[in-house]
């Protein structure tokens, strides 16, 4: 069997290397390590099944800058290394949805463990994908043509065709219409299975849009008429197929 390829993105080279000899002790292949600046670059070069990448980096971008465009750019999972953390870091880790932390110092048994979770939980989403091919529509596919939003003490319902986009809120989301901005108790991604794909389309790690509200289209944004949402890059492909551009 193929070992898992892991990249390091450690800056402080004892540690980096210390990581990297727990890894071979695990069964792991460590094929690649770097202080943070080529990170990307070597993703996009060595392929790996997943990065170990520290929260702290001390070049141009910090680890959670380089995780915000893993989670963008590329289809692999990461884990964030830290030593500790404050509540803001944490926070601004959080929202670009790391597939697990891991605390310095750390032993092999924690290694391993969140190094198999999180490969666990990138193979099972994309079993869950391709096992839905050729069944029954999903439950927000049913003939309804609108949804329920708590708000306090009241269930409003919001029509499909009021809705512009969905954002991204910790593990909340925003539903935003022409008139209003609702906060509901749902991630991104359990939205985007409640909403239909037929016009609901992902177009960023933070943004669903309704496709029969957009005005147009810009090189890195989506144009409503309340306002603007980005295109994340890995996403700005299939986006633009779903077009009939003359």
């Amino acid at each position: 069997m193929t070992k898992p390829k892991i990249l390091i993105s450690e800056d402080e080279i004892i540690i980096a290397e210390d990581l990297a000899a727990c890894l071979e002790e695990l069964g792991y292949q460590t094929c690649g390590i770097d202080s943070g600046a080529n990170t990307l670059e070597m993703i996009r070069t060595l392929q790996p099944d997943l990065v170990l990448l520290d929260v702290n980096l001390k070049g141009d971008a910090d680890g959670i800058e380089i995780g915000a465009k893993i989670r963008e750019e590329f289809d692999i999972p990461f884990i964030y290394l830290t030593a500790y953390a404050d509540k803001a870091t944490l926070d601004r880790a959080k929202k670009t949805e790391p597939d697990g932390f891991l605390a310095k110092p750390f032993d092999e048994k924690n290694l391993r463990s969140a190094i198999e979770l999180a490969l666990y939980k990138h193979d099972s989403g994309h079993k869950a994908v391709d096992n839905g091919a050729g069944k029954a529509p999903k439950e927000a596919e049913t003939q309804t043509d609108y949804i329920f939003v708590k708000v306090k003490h009241r269930i409003i319902k919001v029509q499909y065709s009021d809705i512009l986009w969905v954002e991204a809120y910790d593990n909340y989301s925003f539903i935003v219409t022409v008139d209003q901005k609702y906060l509901v108790s749902s991630t991104l991604k359990d939205m985007e299975h409640k909403l239909p794909s037929g016009n609901f389309v992902r177009v960023h790690r933070s943004y669903i849009a309704n496709l029969d509200k957009v005005e147009a289209l810009e090189e890195n944004a989506v144009v409503f008429s309340k306002g603007e949402v980005p295109i994340g890059k890995s996403y700005k492909k299939a986006l633009m197929s779903r077009f009939n551009i003359i």
